[in-house]
């Protein structure tokens, strides 16, 4: 969390955290070759030098340096978990058996700003036609199950409790 907070305050371009994060996610090896003390410092430096956006480097050096180029991964989640938190944003997921409009998108997410006081909400939506109706919104920790197959398993657990 420490990391994600620093790399939070740098108030780095947003382009570079996500081209250096998706390169994260791209090459999970990376992490354990940074991470690695067969390697040199100086060879790790110049695969940072070429891999990544200039504008992070020196924070992933550091990060390397302190023996932590194996955890990048988590910090990339910690950052993106204290930046939302600063600028109020809320990422939720949405799993529904057919898509919504997009008045009803917006209908999600204004419920959603108003009960997480968040200013934006990131909407991510999957469909899964198992929940047989309804739908399933997982947000701030918090999860409302309104499907069918949900209904169904609750309904189930109270008969067979008696």
């Amino acid at each position: 969390m420490r990391y994600g907070t620093v790399l939070c305050g740098l108030n780095l371009p947003e382009s570079s955290i996500q081209e250096a994060w998706e390169t994260i996610r791209a090459v999970p090896q990376l992490g354990k070759v940074l991470q690695s003390p067969v390697i040199s410092r100086e060879e790790k430096e110049r695969a940072i030098d070429r891999i990544f956006p200039k504008e992070i480097r020196n924070f992933i050096k550091t990060v390397c340096r302190h023996g932590n180029g194996g955890m990048l991964e988590e910090i990339f989640k910690a950052y993106r978990k204290v930046y939302n938190e600063k600028h109020r944003i809320v990422e939720a997921r949405l799993t529904c058996v057919t898509e919504p409009d997009e008045e009803q998108k917006a209908g999600i997410r204004n419920l959603l700003k108003e009960r997480c006081q968040a200013e934006t909400v990131i909407l991510e939506i999957k469909q899964d036609k198992s929940l047989i109706g309804g739908f399933v919104i997982e947000a701030a920790g918090q999860e409302t199950d309104c499907s069918l197959k949900g209904r169904l398993e609750r309904l189930e657990e109270k008969l067979t409790r008696r």
